[in-house]
């Protein structure tokens, strides 16, 4: 997770985008809004945006 975050972060940044990892989220709405099957879970989230000016 934590290689697929770094590059989440290396082209969000290429592109002039902001990124920062949530750790804390509402893992169960999140699975249930994503419609996740068994056996997969959320491990954290990673909004990505324009940075403030």
């Amino acid at each position: 997770a934590g290689y697929a975050s770094q590059n989440v972060y290396l082209y969000a940044a290429s592109e002039g985008l902001a990124t920062v990892v949530c750790a804390m989220v509402d893992r169960d709405t999140l699975t249930k809004a994503m419609n996740l099957p068994a056996g997969q879970q959320i491990m954290y989230s990673q909004p990505i945006g324009y940075p403030a000016r």
